[in-house]
């Protein structure tokens, strides 16, 4: 579409947004489940066949920690939170 201007080219530089899906659970679940959960998901999302086939639709595997993960919520939150209340966005 060469006469559709880039996200830049329309006035915000350095824009980044991307999809992701994690796994998460109840807030009052055990740590230990939370943790064995947790190592078994990061053994499959590295296994080479799943990673292979995830990549094959685009899906770009990401295995971490629980803290990782908790870094990467709070980051888009804050991200998308503050231009939400900037921009005014309601929901409808």
């Amino acid at each position: 579409m060469p006469n559709v201007p880039t996200v830049a080219e329309s006035g915000f530089p350095g824009f980044n947004a991307t999809n992701w899906c994690t796994f998460v659970a109840p807030g009052k679940t055990p740590a230990p489940v939370l943790e064995r959960w947790n190592r078994e998901l990061v053994k499959v999302l590295s296994a080479a066949g799943v990673k292979a086939e995830l990549d094959k639709h685009g899906l770009t595997p990401a295995p971490g920690t629980r803290e990782d993960l908790a870094k990467v919520i709070d980051t888009e939150s804050k991200l998308w939170g503050q231009l939400i209340r900037e921009r005014k966005i309601k929901a409808e």
